[in-house]
């Protein structure tokens, strides 16, 4: 049986330099700045098999998937990408998740991916979208799911996204101009106040500021927006 990865990197009686996750960061950067199967939590709705091993305090770590000590490539030639089973795409996912499929549903699911990487590069940056919206705009265009549309130059959410917010949410935005902007709708609190679940692209708004597509909560949220929670990380409101 496979002995168990904590998060200090302490394996079978040795300890690491760092921990895990800092380690596996110094290459994979790029991973770690896209959207990522969640790390350091106990898997729920999920029942993992004893050979991919979680951490000694019942965590999902980067070596629950992934033995770096496996070969490069798979016998057919392709890269095994050191995961722990010769199942790819949607059918390793259900390796864990097989109580809750078919119909898994999400986009973990539907991507069969647990690295959801951008596939779009940003060459024209007047277009004020990072490439991981990109991905997301890829498909709610209406194409495949909610519509997005583009007004005033910046791809905001479709009409029919949430009833409430009439689609007018901006991404492409530049937060901090966007807060010392004369004339703005809200007050919005320095960025360096802004709850850390919010990302931003290079200062900007994107999709994933808000959403992130392996969430458990409702609309792929980052957090829950009960009592506006979500809106009030940012926005000011007077009397709250």
């Amino acid at each position: 049986m496979p002995r168990a990865v904590d998060s200090s990197g302490a394996i079978a009686g040795k300890r690491l330099t760092a921990p895990l996750l800092a380690i596996c960061e110094r290459c994979h950067a790029p991973i770690f700045d896209s959207y990522l199967h969640p790390v350091e939590v106990r898997p729920q709705n999920a029942t993992v098999p004893a050979d991919m091993p979680l951490s000694q305090s019942g965590t999902v770590t980067c070596s629950t998937c992934h033995d770096i000590h496996l070969a490069y490539a798979t016998p057919y030639g392709a890269p095994s990408h050191y995961l722990r089973r010769d199942e790819r795409g949607r059918e390793f996912c259900r390796i864990c998740h097989r109580a809750t499929s078919p119909g898994m549903g999400g986009h973990a699911e539907s991507l069969g991916e647990s690295h959801f990487l951008s596939k779009y590069i940003v060459t024209d940056p007047s277009q004020g979208i990072d490439a991981l919206s990109k991905n997301c705009i890829s498909c709610h265009d209406g194409s495949s799911s909610t519509s997005a549309t583009i007004q005033s130059g910046m791809w905001v959410h479709g009409r029919d996204f949430l009833p409430y917010d009439r689609g007018s949410h901006p991404i492409g935005v530049a937060y901090e101009a966007a807060r010392l902007r004369h004339g703005r709708k809200t007050d919005l609190l320095p960025l360096g106040m802004v709850d850390r679940r919010i990302r931003f692209f290079d200062g900007k708004v994107g999709c994933g500021s808000c959403h992130d597509p392996y969430s458990a909560i409702e609309k792929k949220l980052v957090m829950s927006d009960k009592g506006s929670k979500l809106c009030l990380a940012c926005h000011i409101v007077a009397g709250r």
